[in-house]
């Protein structure tokens, strides 16, 4: 098994996104954990809708267009929990502690669906204010992690987490080529958490129009994703943190 030391060198050494999400599947495939979900739950103190905050995911196809498509992280109580805590908690744990109502009773049936038998969800704390969630899994078979594991997950997911930022080239540098009016718009309202369609609505244009603007800002930015993007916007003047 790949030590904590040697992923954090390793880590360091990244240069893209890309990279470093390698590495992290890399070390977590050790303890059997083959899947992830990696959230932004908050920056700068303030609270992320979760369906906005998702950095990135390697769950099933399937599996990730039904939590999607019934917009199950605005209810998950994994998630809800998640917020409470400072230490990895499983997600068989959720249900034992607490009374499921009809909706969050939806996010465990799905897990049965798809053969997670069990999960660990990781939440962390980094830079600028930020809290994320890990929540990995693997499918048929249950974890049997002891408790000097669960902390090595922990610190790596810590470690994943700030490297990202660091990645994330927040600077105060202005993109080489500015953003329109209406693109800095669109950002904005990405960075109040809006969903595509919310936006869609505000500006009065279609959600292609939408995804076709973002996709322009992420371009001129220099980056692949909603949170990526924000971060510069916030670090080059664009946005008001």
């Amino acid at each position: 098994m790949q030590s904590l030391e040697r992923f954090i060198e390793r880590t360091q050494a990244c240069e893209s996104e890309q990279d470093l999400f390698r590495e992290f599947d890399d070390f977590m495939r050790a303890f059997g954990l083959s899947h992830s979900a990696y959230f932004i739950m908050s920056k700068q103190l303030r609270a992320i809708a979760p369906e906005t905050g998702i950095v990135r995911q390697n769950f099933p196809k399937k599996f990730a267009q039904e939590y999607i498509s019934k917009n199950f992280a605005k209810f998950d109580p994994i998630i809800a929990r998640s917020r409470k805590e400072s230490r990895p908690f499983h997600w068989g744990d959720v249900p034992k502690t607490q009374s499921l109502n009809a909706q969050q009773q939806q996010v465990f049936d799905a897990h049965k669906r798809a053969d997670f038998l069990d999960g660990i969800a990781v939440p962390v704390f980094g830079p600028m204010g930020t809290m994320a969630l890990f929540s990995l899994a693997s499918q048929g078979a249950k974890l049997d992690l002891s408790p000097v594991q669960e902390i090595e997950i922990q610190f790596a997911c810590l470690q994943t987490h700030n490297r990202y930022f660091d990645l994330a080239q927040i600077n105060d540098e202005a993109p080489e080529k500015p953003l329109s009016p209406r693109e800095t718009e669109a950002l904005t309202l990405v960075a109040a958490g809006l969903a595509n369609n919310a936006i869609a609505e505000r500006l009065g244009v279609t959600e292609n129009t939408v995804d076709t603007m973002l996709r322009r800002v992420f371009a001129k930015l220099g980056v692949n994703n909603r949170i990526s993007a924000v971060l510069k916007g916030i670090g080059c003047g664009l946005l008001l943190p």
